[in-house]
Parts: structure tokens; sequence; C-alpha cells
């Protein structure tokens, strides 16, 4: 008994936990604030990368990241929805997004509502090629596609039509 609880103890300590939680091990690249409407500040957003270098080589498949957005309003799960599909649309041929469909709607699926002060983990693990949807203290959804981390994180971070320019390079600095 006390060799089996020796090694949940250790398996607690040393195992990663949720994406969020592999932050602590990652460097800080930048940081930005979203606004509605140019006023209405929606949420703090920051950067973190397995990489010292910010840049689009935060973008290359050999690069783990995090974004961590912490919200300043309540949002529904159909406002995260049609933001990403309006700026996934604008950045992606029809076919493009088609090749992603199931990815997309996995994590779409996954999303819940949120209210001030909950953060929300977006984490690509380069090594497993793993993306991660994390709700405050909660894994929400994994999904195992290079392709669809690179769409995905381009919302923020793409080098064609993000959803701000000025927030993509004060993130990528």
């Amino acid at each position: 008994m006390v060799r089996a609880t020796m090694i949940l103890i250790t398996l607690i300590i040393f195992l990663p936990g949720p994406g969020y939680a592999t932050i602590s091990r990652m460097n800080l690249i930048g940081k930005g604030e979203v606004y509605y409407m140019g006023f209405i500040k929606v949420y703090d957003v920051a950067l973190y990368a397995n990489s010292k270098n910010g840049g689009q080589v935060v973008m290359d498949a050999e690069t783990s990241r995090c974004l961590k957005l912490t919200y300043d309003v309540s949002l529904a799960v159909k406002d995260f929805v049609l933001g990403a599909e309006t700026i996934l649309a604008r950045q992606h041929s029809p076919e493009g997004i088609a090749k992603l469909r199931k990815e997309i709607d996995m994590l779409h699926g996954a999303y819940r509502d949120v209210k001030k002060g909950d953060s929300y983990y977006l984490c690509y693990d380069a090594p497993q090629r793993l993306t991660t949807l994390t709700l405050n203290d909660t894994e929400l959804i994994a999904v195992r596609s290079q392709d669809f981390a690179e769409a995905y994180f381009g919302i923020w971070l793409g080098a064609v039509q993000p959803i701000d320019e000025k927030l993509r390079d004060r993130l990528l600095r």
C-alpha cells in the first residue's frame, strides 16, 4: 500500500498536468488586450513558448506554445464560434477549412460559456502534435493535428488577417 501511494505521488508530481500547466516551463513572448468596437475590453491575452525567440518561429511546428486568454466580460459559446469561424474563413480557402472541419468542430464543441475572470488556455505540445483547450483548471479537449494547430493559432498569430495585426505583433514581439 505504501509503495502504491509513493508511485501515485511521484506520478502527480512529475507527470504534466493539463495543457495550461506547461506555461510554467515556457517563456513569456508577448501580451496584449482585445477590444470590441475599440473600447470594450474583452480579454487579456499572453503568448508563451518553449522558445526564447519571438516572431513567426513561435508558429513553427517544432515550437510548443500556449495562449492564455483571461476574460473581462461574460461570453457565450456562440460568440467564440462566430468569432473563430469568421477569422478562419478570411484566412483560409473553403477547401482548407473543409480539410480541418472535423478538428475545428471538435474544439468548438468543447467551448463553454465564460464569465469575468475565467481563463482559457490554448496550448500546442509540439512533440505530441497535440492542441489542448483548458478552461480554468479543466481540460476540455485535446486535438491531435499539426495543421489544425497552425490554423487555429493563426487566428491570433497568423501572417494573413489575424484578429488584430497590432495585437499579433505585440504577442510575437
